[in-house]
Order: structure tokens, then C-alpha cells, then sequence
């Protein structure tokens, strides 16, 4: 099997530590993309990660840098750049998802039903008919 047929797509999204100033910024990002190419993963799209309120603290810090990225890897590799990012003390938190290959289809709702016939009056005694019907017996 072709090495380009075992890779998968992936998505991560990531939290870097508030401590790392802006102008930093992008060389951290450089610095987990050499991970994943290090890893033999090929980087599609990495946006610059954005300064966050976390709701609630990671590793004592209420903010971080919020970013995510998309990439191609395989098995083996991917094992190897989970522990690297475990390791890195800039990494807060990770996560790596399976990228679906093919968007799913939206989910349409049933037609309307057409409302049910009504009986016509004629057929259907009215009240006064069956209280007429009652009282003469």
C-alpha cells in the first residue's frame, strides 16, 4: 500500500499558554508544524491561534491561545505527534479528530402531510340533532 493511501485526514484544535507574547505567536505555530511534518504528517491549513477567557482554569491559567489545524498523517505518525504534544510544556491542551472525509448530508424533514378531510355536516349529526334524537325518544 502506497504511504499516500495510509494517510488520514485529521483537525486539531489546541490551547498554547497565555505566557507566549504575540509577536512569538508565529513561531510557536511554526514550531508545532515542524511536529507534524517531523511525524511525516503533511500540514493543509493552520490558522494563528486567538488569545481566549477560558471558562474555567487549565494547568492555573485563565486565558490561552486558542488555534487549530488540519493535516494528513498516518497511524504510526500520529502516535509519535500525540506524545510529542503531551510533552511540549507550551501545549496546554490538544485535541485530534478524525476529519470526515465527506460532509453529511443535511437532514431534510418529511413533506407536510395534507390535512385530513373533514367530514361534511350533512353526514354528521350536529348537537341539536342527536339532543333533538334524545329528548323524542
Amino acid at each position: 500500500m502506497n504511504e499516500a493511501e495510509n494517510k488520514k485526514e485529521y483537525e486539531m484544535a489546541y490551547l498554547l499558554t497565555a505566557e507566549i507574547s504575540e509577536d512569538k505567536m508565529e513561531a510557536e505555530v511554526s514550531e508545532l508544524k515542524n511536529f507534524i511534518a517531523e511525524n511525516g504528517g503533511n500540514i493543509t491549513e493552520a490558522n494563528l491561534p486567538i488569545k481566549r477567557q477560558l471558562s474555567y482554569p487549565i494547568k492555573k491559567q485563565d486565558q490561552a491561545y486558542f488555534g487549530t489545524a488540519y493535516f494528513t498523517i498516518n497511524n504510526d505518525g500520529l502516535e509519535k505527534l500525540k506524545k510529542a504534544f503531551a510533552l511540549y510544556k507550551k501545549v496546554l491542551r490538544f485535541l485530534i479528530l478524525n476529519k470526515p472525509l465527506k460532509k453529511p448530508k443535511p437532514v431534510t424533514s418529511a413533506p407536510p402531510k395534507a390535512p385530513a378531510e373533514k367530514t361534511p355536516e350533512a353526514t354528521a349529526p350536529s348537537f341539536d340533532q342527536k339532543l333533538e334524537n334524545i329528548l323524542n325518544g
